[in-house]
């Protein structure tokens, strides 16, 4: 069914700087046909210098809402007029609703990564969880695993003071949570439940950020990479029997999440995962 434009339709979208590359136009515009919402989500490449004038712009053309994407997730939050406590926590936003002109931002990154560890049966509470990263998705994931619960986070970065950085910040966030930055050699000697790979490393090359086989004992493995499907890091967790996921299932969380936010209404999950695996089908 093609949607017919009215003055009543709303308007959605994202920005960001490139966006030409995102899949969240028809995942989202097939959630919108799906509940019979008559709305649209168009990509809306913002250079940074005119993020300013762009965020007055959803006020003046009464748009509804937006996502957020790199390289605006930290610098729209001073234009806001609202921040939820979770993205103040992780200190980006993801993903701003007009309210009659009131535009409030949110983060919903994490709580779509902790939805999809739901694949792996995963539970975070009490848990003993790895990361390799220290950057943007690392900060979003570490809140929404210390919201769930999970008792120990160990933070491993190439650039070794990044990651002690971000472990003093949220572990004195988190007190029920103890957040460390630890080397890759010190990460192989525990018991991980889930180590997740945030980095980049997989998704353009044939490297992985980690050897598997040097884990003491490792449970359940996540790589935020959606595309290639399956990375170097994936490959290796099959060979070893490890349950793993790759980062689709947070790329449509988050997505979920975000449709909530904007419509207080329950998102069409299957409908989009379905847009989603027809997008990727090609890259796989």
């Amino acid at each position: 069914m093609t949607l017919l434009i009215t003055g009543e339709t709303q308007i959605y979208g994202i920005f960001g700087y490139p966006v030409k590359h995102t899949f969240s136009p028809p995942m989202q515009n097939a959630a919108f046909q799906a509940v019979h919402r008559n709305a649209v989500y168009l990509p809306f490449e913002v250079h940074p210098d005119q993020l300013a004038t762009a965020v007055e712009g959803l006020r003046s053309l009464q748009i509804a809402g937006v996502n957020v994407t790199v390289p605006h997730k930290i610098e729209i939050i001073p234009y806001l007029d609202h921040v939820t406590s979770t993205a103040l926590r992780i200190g980006a936003v993801n993903t701003i609703r007009n309210d009659a002109g009131r535009l409030i931002g949110t983060n919903t990154d994490g709580l779509g990564f902790v939805r999809s560890l739901e694949e792996l049966s995963f539970h975070p509470e009490g848990s003993t969880i790895g990361i390799l990263g220290a950057g943007g998705s690392t900060r979003s994931i570490l809140v929404a695993l210390a919201e769930a619960n999970a008792q120990f986070i160990y933070l491993v970065n190439r650039t070794a003071h990044r990651a002690q950085r971000l472990a003093e910040e949220f572990d004195t966030r988190f007190p029920d949570t103890q957040v460390q930055a630890v080397s890759l050699d010190q990460l192989y000697g525990l018991s991980i439940d889930l180590l997740i790979n945030t980095t980049t490393v997989g998704m353009k090359d044939d490297l992985s950020p980690a050897d598997l086989h040097r884990f003491h004992t490792l449970h359940h493995v996540a790589d935020i990479i959606y595309s290639p499907s399956q990375t170097p890091l994936l490959k290796q967790a099959e060979a070893l029997n490890i349950p793993a996921i790759n980062g689709i299932g947070m790329l449509l969380y988050q997505g979920c999440e975000a449709f909530r936010f904007w419509t207080n209404q329950t998102a069409p999950t299957e409908i989009m995962r379905a847009q989603l695996l027809q997008l990727l089908q090609p890259r796989i």
